[in-house]
């Protein structure tokens, strides 16, 4: 099997040759990484750039403001740049609304309610930011009360934002806090895309080809055909692995060897793994809803691995799923040393080659 769609996949994810010096340039390029695990959103922004350190990425989260917080593929917390939070907002939120109605309805989390919570949100959040359940105590005491189901809070932010009310500010502790986008970030001077669906996969087949129509859908949650027919002159029909998709713009794949974090874009981007996976370890990457941290050497997935931090000092354990060789124990060395300059403190590698331990 030619890993060349593999490795070009790593190119245009940024993967394997990290020039994007900023967090900012690492979100729009890959089109936003999935960021419910905070953590391993900063981990991605490394993996795809070589100069960016987890300060910087803090810094750009919480006072730059060039990159924000907040639910769009999938209805799932992605971190993206500021630039496109509006635009995409804009094409999410309707989906989410849709694919959340009937959980809503359960919760009590009816139009006239939602309707109703705005204005008061608006006032409630501006020029500040509270969690979900200082929200919903706020709200309670002007007479919007939600259900005693513990979800209902999060699932009224996720109304708000579906709306372009709010979206994820700070966090207090392990809690995030939701603001106002408008007050989080200054309105766009940037014109937002004629055809948003469009943009969007013309942004995603230039940062995931070669793909499918059914990728694109995977990743995305929205429709397809549409949007490519759209851009259709601008795409170059490729086949690869059997099947027809497409890329948009030239790349010179280049081989790559990364550690990549839990959701990473490069395992969540695509309906069909089987050439990147190994279907027989495909239950040890997805768990449950979990995608789990990974090693992968020129698109393939050779292993598993997590980051044990300390107060001072980091361990990264890596279970192998197949015998090392010693190029991988090199390129493992190098990505230890760039760890440890991402995280500025020491950091260990310890490699279990009978994979008995579950990294």
């Amino acid at each position: 099997m030619s890993i060349d769609f593999l490795a070009e996949r790593m190119t245009r994810q940024g993967l394997a040759v990290r020039s994007m010096a900023t967090a900012a340039g690492v979100a729009a390029a890959a089109v936003g990484l999935q960021a419910q695990d905070p953590g391993s959103s900063r981990l991605g922004v490394r993996a795809r750039s070589g100069t960016v350190d987890e300060a910087s990425v803090l810094d750009a989260v919480q006072l730059e403001r060039s990159v924000v917080r907040t639910w769009l593929m999938r209805s799932t917390v992605h971190l993206v740049a500021a630039e496109d939070l509006r635009w995409m907002t804009a094409l999410f939120g309707p989906l989410m609304e849709r694919n959340s109605r009937a959980r809503w309805r359960q919760l009590g989390i009816t139009e006239p309610l939602i309707e109703a919570a705005i204005p008061h949100a608006r006032e409630l959040l501006g020029g500040r930011g509270l969690t979900r359940h200082e929200l919903a105590a706020e709200l309670a005491e002007r007479g919007i009360r939600l259900a005693g189901d513990g979800q209902a809070p999060t699932h009224l932010l996720a109304a708000l934002t579906a709306r372009a009310v709010t979206c994820r500010g700070l966090d207090n502790g392990r809690d995030p806090t939701f603001v106002l986008i408008d007050d989080w970030v200054a309105p766009d001077q940037a014109t937002a895309p004629g055809d948003p669906a469009a943009e969007l996969a013309r942004r995603y087949f230039r940062a995931f080809g070669p793909a499918t129509a059914a990728d694109f859908t995977t990743w995305s949650g929205l429709p397809a055909g549409a949007a490519i027919a759209a851009i259709r002159d601008e795409l170059t029909e490729v086949s690869f692995d059997g099947r027809r998709g497409w890329s948009l713009g030239p790349v010179e794949p280049t081989p790559g060897f990364r550690l990549l974090p839990m959701f990473d874009n490069y395992l969540l981007g695509y309906r069909d793994r089987t050439a990147m996976l190994d279907p027989r370890m495909h239950p040890r990457v997805y768990v449950g809803g979990i995608i789990k941290a990974t090693v992968v050497c020129d698109g393939r997935v050779i292993g598993g691995w997590r980051l044990d931090r300390a107060a001072r000092s980091a361990a990264i354990r890596v279970a192998p799923f197949e015998r090392f060789t010693g190029r991988h124990h090199d390129e493992l060395d190098r990505e230890r040393a760039d760890i440890e300059r991402f995280l500025g403190r020491p950091v260990r590698l310890v490699v279990d080659e009978d994979g008995s331990t579950d990294a």
